[in-house]
């Protein structure tokens, strides 16, 4: 049966049924030549893809067109060599590999025809790219707002912790616990917000500093430690804070670590007040996040006024948000994340102002 099957003595060339009439020939032969050169490109092309893309979902299913496709391509091959030699036996053999790869290929790709249906379009996959943005957007202004809450709430606790080491006895031991547990709620809270604004950067959340113990900062103050050091003298800020309450708490602790404070509302009430030349400022404490003239536009006027005044940014996100040339490294520049608490605001500024 193979014997007869391979046995082409008998048979006669294909180029015969076109009578060698050379147009026909050549036609024939021109024209399987390039369909067999496209499908032999083809699967080398696809093997690329799949190589470099390992993440494409169905990848196999490139390898089983793949392989039909270069079935085809040798059939074409093989319709001009038997325009020659008629070996129609290895031709039929050839055809039938290729159908084998046809029917297993369509087999496949029917059962998956709904979960490709099912993949997103482009036009979906942008949609839901801009519903993220949005919604990290919307986190990370939520954490910003809860951030200034923190602070005063922070802050003031910090205040009441200090404070209520002028009383003695049960009332104090009592008061003292009481604010210690709800700064070490609050800690635990900005740690939770600091997870908030990882979402909103795009990034995956850790969830381990969530359950780690709050810093020391924020319990009460205890009996021998070491105090928070205050103005060196003479020296004046400038606050600038669009949150009412924050400012207000801003301004009250650093009254009581004994500087003098000037406050605005926004940049724009900063500059002009800066502008009136009555006093000299030390050094300038700004959200960087305003309404209107914002914290880095504002430093970048004030210091086209006075170029060696000292800067604190302060913030409510997390990220390097302090303007658009974010390689700036000059020395009197330095960047404060919310919420703030005495201790660290009063090590900061003294950080500044002591720089040469």
């Amino acid at each position: 049966m193979l014997e007869r099957l391979f046995d082409s003595s008998t048979l006669s060339p294909h180029g015969i049924c076109l009578l060698w009439e050379p147009g026909l020939i050549w036609l024939h032969v021109i024209s399987d030549a390039v369909i067999a050169a496209a499908y032999f490109s083809i699967p080398v092309a696809l093997a690329i893809f799949v190589s470099k893309r390992r993440d494409v979902a169905f990848g196999w299913v490139f390898w089983a067109f793949a392989l039909f496709i270069l079935f085809c391509g040798f059939t074409h091959v093989l319709s001009i060599v038997t325009l020659w030699v008629p070996i129609y036996g290895i031709e039929g053999i050839v055809k039938l590999l290729t159908a084998a790869a046809s029917i297993v290929t369509a087999a496949m790709l029917w059962p998956l025809l709904p979960k490709l249906l099912a993949l997103p379009s482009p036009s979906q996959l942008r949609e839901a790219e801009d519903l993220l943005r949005q919604s990290q957007q919307v986190t990370g202004g939520v954490a910003h707002d809860f951030n200034n809450l923190l602070t005063v709430i922070s802050g003031n606790l910090e205040i009441a912790a200090r404070s209520v080491q002028s009383d003695s006895g049960v009332k104090r031991d009592r008061l003292a616990r009481v604010i210690g547990n709800a700064s070490s709620s609050a800690q635990r809270a900005a740690v939770l917000t600091q997870q908030l604004l990882t979402h909103a950067r795009g990034e995956p959340p850790d969830p381990k500093p969530a359950y780690q113990a709050p810093p020391a900062t924020a319990a009460p103050i205890k009996e021998g430690a070491t105090p928070v050091v205050g103005s060196a003298g003479n020296e004046t800020i400038l606050v600038v804070e669009d949150e009412d309450s924050v400012r207000s708490y801003l301004v009250e602790t650093l009254q009581d670590l004994n500087y003098k404070v000037h406050e605005a509302a926004n940049g724009s009430v900063a500059l002009a007040l800066f502008k009136t030349g009555q006093f000299h400022v030390d050094l300038l404490l700004t959200d960087i996040i305003m309404p209107g003239l914002n914290g880095r536009e504002l430093a970048d006027e004030l210091h086209r006024l006075e170029p060696n005044l000292k800067v604190l940014f302060m913030t409510g996100y997390a990220g390097n948000t302090v303007g658009d040339d974010q390689d700036r490294t000059d020395d009197d520049v330095s960047l404060l994340q919310k919420p703030l608490t005495q201790t660290v605001l009063a090590a900061r500024i003294r950080e500044m102002l002591d720089k040469p």
